[in-house]
């Protein structure tokens, strides 16, 4: 069994940062996601800032070090399929 994947979501609040741009939002979707899928709520992280702030709002999937820019909640099924049920059945 492989290391667990976790997502980790920007929500900074602020001007400019990935909270204004939907970060909140696409916390609570993925947080929905991975829990209709059967996985752990706990899978998915709110992230400290990143200083990405232009690129918001910012996902990191662990361990995989990818990261995911201007990410949408309609983004969020595919990148629960590919980093987290895949593992599961790889």
């Amino acid at each position: 069994m492989g290391t667990p994947r976790q997502i980790f979501v920007c929500a900074t609040l602020g001007e400019g940062r990935c909270g204004e741009k939907g970060g909140g939002e696409l916390f609570e979707a993925f947080r929905e996601e991975v829990s209709r899928m059967g996985l752990s709520p706990s899978t998915v992280l709110r992230n400290a800032c990143t200083r990405r702030h232009e690129e918001g709002p910012v996902v990191f999937i662990f361990p995989d070090d990818v990261w995911y820019t201007r990410v949408h909640t309609g983004d969020v099924p595919e990148i629960v399929e590919r980093h987290l049920l895949r593992q599961t059945t790889a």
